[in-house]
């Protein structure tokens, strides 16, 4: 660490960042899990603090774990130039869940106010509506009311604090990006997959499987994407069966959240986690049993969840190349303070 450390600011902040890890080289060092400072009203796991820096709490969390050095490894998964959209389109959504308004797009001809022949567009979006973040000020530790690094329900509706401004100020979200092709794995192995609009669990062991069946390793500072069907399903469903399983019921298929799910993500320190699903979790989460992914995300490490991206084409293209890997580059809508987002994401192979 002292390699980096270049004022006496860079030195007391070392100090601080000793008591549960650091910088070194490319990688931060991160405590085992059991071994990490207990903070105050949180569980047994939370790192708030972690990537605070001279004195300044941080509000970008995993994203950190993006240096230069990180991206420019991952840009070496540049070989053919190949590029796919993982975003949904926007409008494609037929009926967007908890109560969520649709997609608008009002075209403005300009010939109706003007001599120009020009058009322009206003659009509405729901952030959590298609394709998208969650930021680190959407989703509170539900007991305290608390989001990543201590911000309070209070301060969120008030401040700008956590928005996913401060991703973009860092250059976005962009990195190593790995597909865990867990939809093509069931069904080479089992046979049909469980329906994605019933809270079918998937067990981290399905995700080691599957990666090793991939012959895919992780890196700290990864982007690991989980496919479960959810977008193929919307995509071949009516309109009867789309408004039975989005807006009439918020249930869907997601990766289990229990103990061995979380030293698991947590052993591997990613930077971001993304599904094709509603919630990347298994929905509704079961607050009893303290183990909602999205709290120990988004609130206790503040890593960014990705949900319901269109990972079809991906898979068809890693499948045919015969590797999950890729670069990947994600831009945020540069909102001050906003609490969700299009991913504007790109594989880019």
């Amino acid at each position: 660490m002292s390699s980096i450390i270049k004022t006496a600011e860079d030195r007391l902040s070392a100090v601080a960042q000793s008591i549960t890890g650091g910088l070194t080289g490319s990688e931060y060092s991160f405590l085992a899990f059991d071994d990490l400072p207990k903070v105050e009203g949180m569980p047994q796991g939370s790192i708030w603090g972690f990537y605070d820096k001279d004195g300044k709490k941080d509000e970008s969390g995993a994203v950190n774990l993006l240096t230069p050095s990180v991206v420019l490894a991952a840009s070496r998964e540049i070989s053919t130039g190949e590029r796919i959209q993982l975003d949904w389109p926007l409008h494609n959504v037929q009926f967007p869940g908890f109560s969520r308004k649709e997609f608008h797009q009002k075209k403005i001809n300009f010939r109706d106010f003007s001599e120009f022949c020009a058009m322009d567009d206003e659009v509405y979006i729901n952030t959590q509506a298609g394709s998208q973040w969650d930021s680190l000020k959407h989703f509170a530790h539900q007991a305290s009311g608390t989001y990543y690094n201590g911000l309070t329900h209070e301060e969120a509706g008030k401040t700008d604090t956590n928005g996913t401004h401060n991703w973009c100020e860092k250059g976005g979200i962009v990195g190593r990006g790995v597909l865990c092709d867990w939809l093509r794995w069931y069904e080479e192995k089992n046979g049909k997959a469980p329906s994605p609009v019933s809270r079918h669990e998937i067990p981290i062991e399905e995700i080691e499987e599957t990666l090793k069946w991939q012959g895919t390793s992780l890196r700290q500072g990864d982007i690991l994407m989980i496919r479960s069907g959810y977008v193929r399903w919307h995509n071949n469903a009516d309109e009867a069966e789309r408004k039975s399983g989005t807006r009439d019921n918020s249930v869907a298929i997601g990766v289990q959240a229990n103990e061995a799910t979380i030293r698991w993500l947590y052993d591997q320190h990613l930077a971001a986690l993304v599904g094709d699903t509603v919630a990347f979790e298994a929905w509704p989460p079961k607050f009893e049993e303290g183990w909602c992914l999205h709290e120990w995300l988004l609130v206790h490490w503040g890593t960014p969840i990705g949900e319901m991206w269109d990972l079809e084409s991906l898979s068809e293209r890693c499948h045919a190349m015969g590797r999950h890997t890729f670069f990947m580059t994600s831009a945020p809508l540069h909102v001050k303070g906003g609490i969700g987002s299009p991913p504007g994401a790109i594989a880019i192979f």
